[in-house]
């Protein structure tokens, strides 16, 4: 028996007019709640997938120890722990073989460490950390434009990053991407007959389904667009989309 849940990990509120172009808030308003300053609220949706004897997180949203100033900065919210996100499925973090991260931006995975008196650690002490390899060592000197995105300083608490490169198991693929950040990763897993796509930040909401819809955020809006042109092409019919950032709909079948 087989698993997927989408985790709710808190909000994040951002500018529309910044986070959805060329379009601009007004027309954002027509489909998305865009509060009266412009700013909109963007969820952060980890994934949960349980398959024989792996229990797996990915992108399990944003640290709640963020410095004052940037959670102030970004509206972030988190009415529930990450703990307690995942207790209606029966899982506690010692349960976690493999925390998967799409890319090193704080709000996908700094979730994955937590503060304790003195220091920080593993928020799940059992779990493998997985990365792309030619991802970890951009993000180690990222362009300026993104630099203060990263996390990759709390690997430290981590030990050894386990490579994606290396990955073994082949009910989970991953689709490598430049467009949003270089080197991210776009998960696909194939399980039971069915297909589901993580998206991370190649399409991070519904709206991003239109062609010509890019984010102020991609680090090169020509290549994402064309990323994601082509890879909506070639997934095919009913497979299960993961919008990470959408607040009213998390997921649908495409197309």
């Amino acid at each position: 028996m087989s698993e997927i849940h989408v985790i709710p990990c808190g909000t994040l509120r951002v500018s529309a007019g910044e986070m959805i172009l060329p379009i601009g808030a007004d027309a954002v308003r027509k489909e998305y709640p865009v509060e009266e300053n412009g700013l909109m609220k963007l969820a952060m949706n980890a994934l949960l997938v349980i398959h024989h004897d792996r229990c797996m997180l990915l992108d399990p949203g944003c640290a709640d120890f963020l410095p004052r100033k940037m959670a102030e900065q970004y509206g972030l919210e988190m009415e529930m722990s990450l703990e307690e996100q995942l207790q209606p499925f029966g899982i506690v973090p010692e349960d976690i073989t493999d925390v998967l991260f799409t890319h090193l931006h704080f709000d996908h995975g700094s979730g994955a460490f937590k503060r304790v008196p003195g220091k920080i650690i593993k928020r799940f002490p059992s779990a493998r950390y997985h990365v792309l390899k030619a991802h970890y060592e951009y993000a180690l000197h990222p362009d300026h434009s993104e630099a203060d995105a990263f996390f990759t300083r709390l690997f430290r608490f981590a030990g050894p990053p386990v490579w994606l490169e290396d990955w073994k198991e082949d009910w989970i693929s991953f689709k490598v991407f430049h467009g949003h950040t270089r080197g991210m990763v776009v998960p696909l897993i194939n399980l039971e007959g069915n297909t589901t796509c993580y998206l991370s930040d190649l399409v991070p909401m519904t709206l991003f389904l239109k062609e010509n819809i890019f984010s102020g955020y991609d680090l090169n809006p020509e290549i994402a667009l064309r990323e994601k042109k082509d890879f909506l092409k070639e997934i095919g019919d009913s497979v299960r989309l993961i919008f990470f950032h959408d607040l009213l709909k998390d997921s649908m079948i495409y197309p």
